[in-house]
């Protein structure tokens, strides 16, 4: 059965995308795969970051009245929650492949996950103050609603944007470098540098300051899915329903096909461990900075270790892209994990220096960013499967992702919950107040007793490197990019074949982008004369003069573009 097929709101033309072209656009790149997604990511790596000191330093959860029964369950619900979460993620994905609307099937979940994402997000932080069974039971409810609900409805239809936007390979690079810089770039600042530096400070352990700081996030991010909503554009799901490729393959033919298929199992397992490495380190930045590389609440060495660290994420995407052109993902991310493994190496002999451990988290940073590019080398894989097995698995590969990135939250809160419950972590107290020549007060906080501290360094330096390591290796096997020319060539003999069996004519997506790219270029030339025309007529200037002054600027640009290129 079709689902949101009669939806009237998505059957309308008013929810149409804005992208209207064949091939990807820069607004699109910008808006929907840059900026769109900036609301929901800041909302998630906030809340992954910090609803963990939320609860143990505001709350002070890590020592419950209720300390035996609360000790297992602080450590245990973040992952047992998640067996909730893979019912739902494989629940969303089919809807998803199930989803029939004139947005597409994905779209649409997007549109529908904006208000659920900003109104989960402000529960978690409705949290009674007094410890008791109903703030534990409130607690567990709350963590699920926003991860295993709200969460997975957008994340499993963000992850299938970039395969369901277009068949164009380069395209489709690019759009996942943009995406990837959205999520990762301007979040990743805004939580890991301006959130500590000029927040926290301020929040301290104050439980009203910490509701209505998220309640002003939770409304600012959710524009900005909706931005993502109307600057996208399934094309490949379009091109599948012109083609005649509606019907809905069975669940257990799509799982055998996925776990036959030695590219997806890898790809899969390269997703397990960057998520891992990703959501330990994310969980326990804050704790390192706080307990052994600075003091509590400074404001200054998580700002100092994001900025610096993070500084290569910046400049580096635009070296990334020319690398993976050059020598492909695949040898990029296998060279690149190599040294950020080799930089973690030696921050873990010196986690207590911070000039060590801005050289190193630079290096990280650095050998990090070919992970910008595995939308695209998912895309790969899935168009692989459908070669090698005849049937596209966007949706159930989005649902085992998905799975995959929120276990990995459960996995890593958990497993930092109780490491710090067992060495002993003891709630933020302040124990003396140093007053300057100015007035100003500084705080002074207690000290994390050594076997916390070490654990915390540990999770935050050693567990990435052990992941890095791995992920270098899975990429070692991991060879389907060197198998795409021959895989979309097939791809559209088979798609061709088919649609002139049904009396059809066929026009290959990259054609039809060509020949769409073609005739938009001559409409915008003939514009171009007509409006040179009005102008030599409204200022009496010669036509001809004008436009020999045109068209050598633009041969002077295009030699200059070839030599730059050369």
């Amino acid at each position: 059965m079709a689902v949101l097929e009669k939806s009237k709101l998505f059957g309308s033309q008013k929810f149409d995308p804005y992208i209207k072209s064949a091939n990807t656009s820069g607004s699109e790149k910008w808006l929907g795969y840059f900026f769109g997604p900036m609301g929901a990511a800041i909302l998630n790596i906030t809340i992954i970051s910090y609803i963990t000191v939320f609860y143990t330093d505001v709350l002070d959860m890590a020592n419950n009245s209720y300390s035996k029964l609360w000790l297992a369950v602080f450590a245990v619900f973040p992952i047992v929650s998640k067996v909730i979460d893979a019912v739902t993620n494989i629940v969303m994905g089919q809807l998803i492949e199930k989803t029939r609307t004139r947005q597409g099937k994905a779209r649409p979940w997007i549109f529908i996950s904006a208000p659920l994402l900003s109104v989960a997000c402000v529960l978690m932080f409705l949290i009674p103050e007094e410890h008791s069974v109903l703030q534990m039971a409130l607690v567990i409810l709350t963590y699920n609603v926003f991860f295993s609900f709200a969460y997975t409805i957008y994340n499993m239809s963000h992850t299938l944007m970039v395969p369901l936007s277009t068949s164009n390979v380069k395209q489709r690079d690019a759009l996942s470098l943009f995406t990837n810089m959205g999520v990762n770039m301007i979040p990743g600042v805004v939580v890991s540098m301006l959130f500590p530096m000029v927040l926290l400070p301020v929040l301290g352990v104050d439980y009203r300051k910490w509701m209505v700081t998220m309640i002003i996030l939770a409304a600012v991010a959710l524009p900005f899915v909706v931005l993502e909503y109307f600057f996208t554009k399934e094309r490949v799901t379009e091109a599948a329903a012109s083609a005649g490729e509606t019907a809905s393959v069975p669940f257990k033919t799509q799982l055998k096909a996925c776990f036959s298929s030695k590219s997806w199992v890898l790809m899969i397992l390269y997703m397990l461990a960057y998520q891992i490495m990703a959501n330990i380190q994310t969980v326990s930045l804050p704790y390192f900075c706080n307990w052994v590389l600075g003091t509590y609440n400074d404001g200054i060495t998580q700002t100092i270790l994001s900025a610096v660290g993070k500084f290569p994420l910046g400049f580096g995407v635009f070296l990334l892209w020319p690398l993976v052109k050059k020598f492909g993902k695949r040898k990029v991310m296998i060279i690149g994990f190599s040294i950020a493994a080799a930089a973690m190496l030696l921050c873990l002999f010196f986690s207590r220096n911070l000039p060590i451990m801005l050289a190193g988290s630079m290096i990280f940073s650095i050998g990090f960013l070919p992970s910008y590019v595995y939308s695209a080398l998912m895309a790969d894989t899935l168009d692989w499967v459908e070669y090698d097995k005849g049937i596209r698995v966007d949706g159930l590969t989005a649902s085992i992702f998905t799975i995959i990135a929120t276990v990995s939250v459960g996995i890593g809160q958990g497993l930092h919950n109780l490491g710090i419950s067992m060495t002993g972590y003891e709630q933020p107290k302040v124990i003396d107040t140093i007053i300057a020549e100015n007035g100003a007060q500084k705080l002074v906080y207690n000290v994390q007793n050594a076997a916390t501290q070490n654990f915390i360094a540990f999770e935050y330096i050693g567990v990435p490197m052990i992941m890095l390591a791995v992920m270098a290796l899975i990429m070692v096997f991991l060879k389907v990019e060197d198998k795409l020319p021959m895989v979309h060539e097939a791809l559209t003999s088979r798609r061709k074949a088919e649609c002139e069996a049904r009396g059809e004519t066929y026009i290959d997506p990259e054609e039809k982008a060509r020949l769409e790219q073609a005739e938009n270029d001559r409409l915008a030339e003939e514009t171009r004369i007509r409006e040179l025309k009005e102008r030599c007529s409204k200022k009496g200037l010669d036509f001809d003069e004008e436009e020999a002054k045109y068209q050598a600027r633009l041969a002077a640009k295009q030699a200059k573009a070839e030599a730059k290129k050369k």
